[in-house]
Protein backbone atom coordinates (compact mmCIF):
# COMPACT_ATOMS: atom_id res chain seq x y z
CA UNK A 1 0.00 0.00 0.00
CA UNK A 2 1.66 3.41 -1.07
CA UNK A 3 0.81 6.41 1.26
CA UNK A 4 -1.98 8.07 0.00
CA UNK A 5 -3.98 4.49 0.06
CA UNK A 6 -3.06 4.29 4.16
CA UNK A 7 -4.11 8.26 4.31
CA UNK A 8 -7.87 7.49 2.40
CA UNK A 9 -7.75 4.33 4.76
CA UNK A 10 -7.35 5.94 8.04
CA UNK A 11 -9.55 8.77 7.07
CA UNK A 12 -12.40 5.96 6.38
CA UNK A 13 -12.11 4.69 9.68
CA UNK A 14 -12.29 7.57 11.47
CA UNK A 15 -14.90 9.01 9.89
CA UNK A 16 -16.82 5.45 10.41
CA UNK A 17 -16.25 5.97 13.98
CA UNK A 18 -17.12 9.35 14.09
CA UNK A 19 -20.82 8.52 12.37
CA UNK A 20 -20.86 5.87 15.02
CA UNK A 21 -20.35 8.05 17.99
CA UNK A 22 -22.96 10.56 16.62
CA UNK A 23 -25.25 8.40 16.34
CA UNK A 24 -24.84 6.66 19.37
CA UNK A 25 -25.03 10.56 20.97
CA UNK A 26 -28.11 11.77 18.65
CA UNK A 27 -29.29 8.14 19.98
CA UNK A 28 -29.33 8.94 23.38
CA UNK A 29 -30.43 12.37 23.43
CA UNK A 30 -33.56 10.87 21.64
CA UNK A 31 -33.96 8.03 23.92
CA UNK A 32 -34.04 11.13 27.29
CA UNK A 33 -36.70 13.17 24.92
CA UNK A 34 -38.36 14.95 27.72
CA UNK A 35 -42.56 15.05 27.45
CA UNK A 36 -45.17 16.79 29.86
CA UNK A 37 -48.62 16.62 29.62
CA UNK A 38 -50.60 20.49 29.84
CA UNK A 39 -53.70 21.44 29.10
CA UNK A 40 -55.42 17.84 30.84
CA UNK A 41 -58.59 17.99 31.33
CA UNK A 42 -61.96 16.36 31.38
CA UNK A 43 -63.70 18.24 28.43
CA UNK A 44 -67.73 17.33 28.86
CA UNK A 45 -69.29 14.62 30.73
CA UNK A 46 -73.53 14.22 29.44
CA UNK A 47 -76.09 11.31 29.65
CA UNK A 48 -74.00 9.77 26.95
CA UNK A 49 -70.27 10.09 26.49
CA UNK A 50 -67.42 11.43 28.25
CA UNK A 51 -64.83 13.05 26.77
CA UNK A 52 -60.81 13.45 27.97
CA UNK A 53 -58.60 16.14 26.27
CA UNK A 54 -54.90 16.75 26.73
CA UNK A 55 -51.42 18.28 24.85
CA UNK A 56 -48.75 15.81 24.75
CA UNK A 57 -45.28 18.34 24.47
CA UNK A 58 -42.57 16.75 23.34
CA UNK A 59 -39.28 18.52 23.33
CA UNK A 60 -36.90 17.46 21.09
CA UNK A 61 -32.94 17.97 22.10
CA UNK A 62 -31.20 16.25 19.53
CA UNK A 63 -29.59 17.37 16.18
CA UNK A 64 -31.86 15.62 14.12
CA UNK A 65 -35.25 15.98 13.05
CA UNK A 66 -37.91 13.38 14.71
CA UNK A 67 -40.78 12.30 13.51
CA UNK A 68 -43.43 10.44 16.07
CA UNK A 69 -46.13 8.57 15.19
CA UNK A 70 -48.19 4.85 16.02
CA UNK A 71 -49.05 7.22 19.29
CA UNK A 72 -51.60 4.45 21.47
CA UNK A 73 -52.64 5.56 24.57
CA UNK A 74 -55.30 4.08 27.01
CA UNK A 75 -57.04 5.87 29.80
CA UNK A 76 -57.35 4.68 33.26
CA UNK A 77 -59.82 5.53 36.39
CA UNK A 78 -58.99 4.14 39.59
CA UNK A 79 -56.73 1.40 37.81
CA UNK A 80 -59.64 0.45 35.33
CA UNK A 81 -59.06 1.12 31.85
CA UNK A 82 -62.02 3.03 30.64
CA UNK A 83 -60.78 3.42 26.58
CA UNK A 84 -57.87 3.45 24.63
CA UNK A 85 -56.98 5.31 20.94
CA UNK A 86 -54.61 4.71 18.70
CA UNK A 87 -54.00 7.61 16.13
CA UNK A 88 -52.06 6.83 12.88
CA UNK A 89 -50.89 10.94 11.94
CA UNK A 90 -47.49 11.76 12.72
CA UNK A 91 -45.82 14.58 13.90
CA UNK A 92 -42.85 16.19 12.80
CA UNK A 93 -40.92 17.48 15.63
CA UNK A 94 -37.95 19.73 14.05
CA UNK A 95 -34.35 19.34 15.85
CA UNK A 96 -33.93 21.27 19.12
CA UNK A 97 -37.35 22.66 19.52
CA UNK A 98 -40.66 21.77 21.11
CA UNK A 99 -44.03 20.56 19.50
CA UNK A 100 -47.70 20.07 20.55
CA UNK A 101 -49.54 17.07 19.99
CA UNK A 102 -53.26 17.17 21.05
CA UNK A 103 -55.06 14.40 21.47
CA UNK A 104 -58.91 13.44 22.29
CA UNK A 105 -60.31 10.43 23.82
CA UNK A 106 -63.90 10.62 23.76
CA UNK A 107 -65.85 7.78 25.61
CA UNK A 108 -69.88 6.79 24.66
CA UNK A 109 -71.63 5.26 27.98
CA UNK A 110 -71.90 2.22 26.28
CA UNK A 111 -68.32 1.24 26.45
CA UNK A 112 -67.65 1.69 29.85
CA UNK A 113 -68.20 -1.12 32.50
CA UNK A 114 -71.05 -1.21 34.83
CA UNK A 115 -69.13 -0.24 37.57
CA UNK A 116 -67.63 2.95 35.67
CA UNK A 117 -71.07 3.66 34.56
CA UNK A 118 -72.12 4.08 37.61
CA UNK A 119 -69.11 6.01 38.60
CA UNK A 120 -70.36 8.80 36.22
CA UNK A 121 -73.92 8.88 37.14
CA UNK A 122 -72.80 9.98 40.44
CA UNK A 123 -70.49 13.24 39.67
CA UNK A 124 -69.18 13.28 42.87
CA UNK A 125 -68.07 9.68 43.16
CA UNK A 126 -66.44 10.24 39.36
CA UNK A 127 -64.27 13.38 40.88
CA UNK A 128 -63.02 11.14 43.65
CA UNK A 129 -61.11 9.19 41.56
CA UNK A 130 -57.77 8.87 39.92
CA UNK A 131 -57.21 9.44 36.38
CA UNK A 132 -53.91 7.66 34.45
CA UNK A 133 -53.01 8.10 30.95
CA UNK A 134 -50.09 5.66 29.92
CA UNK A 135 -48.87 5.01 26.16
CA UNK A 136 -46.66 4.51 23.57
CA UNK A 137 -45.22 6.18 20.45
CA UNK A 138 -42.41 4.90 17.89
CA UNK A 139 -40.09 7.67 16.88
CA UNK A 140 -37.74 7.72 14.27
CA UNK A 141 -35.10 9.99 12.71
CA UNK A 142 -33.12 9.51 9.88
CA UNK A 143 -31.57 5.90 10.58
CA UNK A 144 -32.45 5.78 14.29
CA UNK A 145 -35.81 4.03 15.51
CA UNK A 146 -37.49 3.37 18.70
CA UNK A 147 -40.58 1.19 18.24
CA UNK A 148 -42.29 1.96 22.06
CA UNK A 149 -41.23 5.18 23.76
CA UNK A 150 -43.59 5.26 26.84
CA UNK A 151 -45.19 8.02 28.15
CA UNK A 152 -47.20 8.31 31.23
CA UNK A 153 -49.22 10.92 33.10
CA UNK A 154 -51.67 10.62 36.70
CA UNK A 155 -54.13 13.28 38.86
CA UNK A 156 -56.91 13.04 40.05
CA UNK A 157 -60.47 13.49 38.48
CA UNK A 158 -61.15 16.76 40.48
CA UNK A 159 -58.03 18.47 38.97
CA UNK A 160 -58.95 17.39 35.58
CA UNK A 161 -62.68 19.22 35.35
CA UNK A 162 -61.44 22.48 34.57
CA UNK A 163 -62.99 26.17 36.14
CA UNK A 164 -66.07 24.41 37.74
CA UNK A 165 -67.97 21.13 37.65
CA UNK A 166 -70.95 23.01 35.73
CA UNK A 167 -68.25 23.49 32.65
CA UNK A 168 -67.91 20.08 31.97
CA UNK A 169 -71.93 19.13 32.32
CA UNK A 170 -73.55 19.41 29.26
Amino acid sequence: MNRNQIFALVAVIGLSFGLFAYMQKQRREIETMDYEFENVRIQGINAQNLTFSFDLVLENTSDLDLKVFDIAFAVKWNNQQVGSVATPRAYIVPKRSTQVVPLTLTLNKNELSTALQNAFSNLQNFLGGVIKIEGTMAVGADVLRIPRYPFEYENTAANLVGQSISSIIQ
